[in-house]
């Protein structure tokens, strides 16, 4: 399986919003999208963080960069 090449990123925070369940990282360094549509984070604490397929909507708060692709 392929994915796609690390973005680097400088978010404050990513909330992932599930409908009944949100689950927020903050200090989001680098972002990896798996073509299962899984997302692969790390943050700056130094943990790694899978998140599955089948969020709503994603909340960021970019610090105010803007779109990065």
């Amino acid at each position: 399986m392929s994915e796609s090449k690390p973005v680097v990123l400088t978010e404050k925070t990513r909330v992932y919003d599930y409908g009944t369940h949100k689950v927020e990282l903050t200090g989001v360094l680098e972002l990896v999208v798996r073509d299962s549509g899984t997302h692969r984070i790390k943050t700056d604490d130094g943990l790694l963080h899978v998140i599955a397929p089948g969020w709503f909507a994603i909340h960021i708060d970019d610090r105010g960069k803007g779109w990065t692709v």
